[in-house]
Order: structure tokens, then sequence, then C-alpha cells
């Protein structure tokens, strides 16, 4: 199993240096791994109301189908947890490869 892994955050504009954690997912055959600044790991946006959609934790979008996110499992110093993130949240990103038929899916522009 091998890993890919890229210098500073991968999901902003967050220079190396930042701190980081990392956040995994799982590529065609194997287990990726991306570093994730602290800003990114800690939003959160979700939607309580609709218990059959689905919120990016990046910019609140609701989809109708988990498929159309990409779930990252983050570890950052000691705490863990999960990120749902579409792919306008990371343009040409980590999330933009795995998400599923987005713009079919939205719920709420």
């Amino acid at each position: 199993m091998t890993q890919q892994t890229l210098a500073g955050c991968s999901f902003c504009e967050g220079p190396p240096g930042t701190e980081t954690g990392t956040a995994y997912t799982w590529g065609k055959d194997e287990r990726v791994s991306h570093l994730i600044c602290v800003d990114c790991a800690i939003q959160i946006r979700p939607d309580p109301d609709k218990s059959d959609h689905h919120a990016c934790d990046g910019c609140g979008l609701v989809v109708d189908a988990l498929a159309a996110l990409t779930r990252f499992r983050v570890e950052l110093s000691n705490l863990e947890g999960s990120l749902q993130l579409c792919a306008r949240c990371s343009p040409g990103g980590p999330a933009t490869y795995w998400t599923r038929d987005l713009e079919e899916h939205m719920i709420d522009q």
C-alpha cells in the first residue's frame, strides 16, 4: 500500500509550514493521505433538518447523495474526525477527483 502526500494544506492556499494534520481517503486501490490545516479541519456545516440530505463541510452546499461529496478521515494532533467536501471546495484538489455527479445532486445552490 502506497501513500501519496502533498506539501502545505491540500484543501486551501495554506503554505508549507502551516500547522497540519492528515486527511485520509481511498484512492482507486489504496489509501491516500493529504495534509490538512487546522482551519480546514475544524469547519463543519451540518444540515440537521434534512436527514436524507448531506452538506459539504466546506461551503454548506446541500446534496441528495453522499457520492456527490468526498469523505476524508482527518487526524490532527490528538483529534480525529471526518469531513465531507464537494468538488467546489478544492478545485483541482483531492475532492475533485472522487466526487460523483455533483451538479445533478445539488439541492441548495
